[in-house]
């Protein structure tokens, strides 16, 4: 991953914790951990979760980690005010974990919290955010109005275009990624909105046959260098 990323032309690489056994060294690249993946913290319900969340902390060196409280497949299984009053006490302990590592939490929108769930969690516990356009647009949020909500807490961005939802879309594994412009995510005009200067991580999810999957990441690559050359 770590090569792919340096032929893509890519300056930061995030790498998901689950497919690693610790820290790995990526010169050149700025490196990101992202936890959790699929179902984080279960909304804290996963004991087991938390207790890995904490190694990683303790483990990991850089400054920012994104993680989930959850994922799509536990969306909707209880009233989301159980899940959400469930989950601040566990994130409050990874929280106090993060700053007395000298580490910041990015929670991502995953597909199973929309961008007001999400704040309420932020106005209770002192973490920031990674923002999923895609994500957004899963659970039924406007992705510009959900960009704005968020925006002051946005420490990175997984910018995916996807094709619109449909009946037939699984609501767990999501829609067709594509290339930025041609889907129903409005990317650019997010990175307008936010004016963000941080980590945007380049990230597809589902692919449809025959899709090339690097192509898709040098050209995007290539799109956001452009797209900051004109911003």
């Amino acid at each position: 991953m770590v090569d792919e990323a340096r032929r893509a032309g890519a300056e930061a690489v995030s790498l998901e914790a689950c497919f690693l056994d610790g820290p790995v060294a990526a010169d050149g690249l700025d490196v990101v951990y992202s936890w959790g993946a699929p179902n984080g913290l279960e909304f804290g319900a996963s004991e087991a979760g938390l207790a890995d969340l904490l190694a990683w902390i303790e483990r990991a060196e850089e400054k920012l980690m994104r993680i989930v409280v959850a994922g799509p497949a536990l969306r909707g299984r209880e009233p989301v005010e159980v899940s959400l009053e469930r989950t601040v006490r566990p994130l409050e302990r990874a929280a106090e974990a993060a700053r007395a590592a000298g580490m910041r939490l990015a929670v991502e929108n995953h597909g199973d919290i929309t961008a007001a769930e999400l704040a309420w969690l932020l106005d209770r516990v002192d973490v920031g955010v990674c923002f999923d356009t895609a994500n957004a647009l899963r659970v039924g949020d406007d992705v510009l109005e959900a960009a704005e909500l968020l925006g002051p807490r946005i420490e990175m961005i997984h910018l995916k275009d996807v094709e619109p939802l449909t009946p037939a879309t699984d609501p767990v594994a999501g829609p067709r990624s594509v290339a930025y412009g041609t889907g129903a995510v409005p990317v650019e005009a997010v990175l307008d909105r936010l004016r963000f200067d941080g980590l945007v991580c380049i990230e597809l999810g589902q692919l449809g046959p025959g899709d090339d999957e690097r192509a898709l990441v040098a050209a995007g690559v290539e799109w956001l260098r452009a797209y900051r050359d004109r911003a």
